[in-house]
């Protein structure tokens, strides 16, 4: 089966954003700069996609890369998790930032400790 995608090209002050499916798995990238103008306005036509694209949430991994994101994205970041892993508990996430960039690395750290149930892993690149 080829995988189906949908793509957002990212923009000025906001993310590249990739959902593809495939037989058994399903993967939503998100790379790039997270800071736009009002994030609910980027996040709640993202969050329907989601639920829209994907007919079937389990096996989900969600790959986050983030050079930067301000703090009303990081609200949204967490709402959008937590909608995920409420429709299919064994959701993935992968919390990716620069080795020397430690605010980025400490936002997924806090992730981790606020949701503890959900498998998020953090790995430098």
């Amino acid at each position: 089966m080829n995988p189906a995608t949908f793509k957002i090209e990212a923009q000025e002050d906001t993310p590249l954003v990739i959902f593809e499916k495939t037989e058994g798995k399903n993967v939503i990238v998100m790379k790039g700069i997270l800071m736009p103008e009002n994030a609910f306005d980027f996040f709640q036509p993202l969050s329907e996609k989601v639920f829209s694209f994907f007919e079937n949430i389990s096996n989900m991994t969600l790959d986050i890369t983030l050079d930067y994101m301000n703090s009303m994205s990081n609200k949204q970041i967490l709402k959008l998790i937590v909608s995920i892993y409420e429709k299919s508990n064994d959701l993935k996430v992968i919390w990716r930032h620069k080795k020397d960039d430690e605010l980025i690395k400490l936002k997924g750290e806090e992730f981790q400790s606020v949701f503890p149930n959900i498998n998020i892993s953090i790995e430098a690149y």
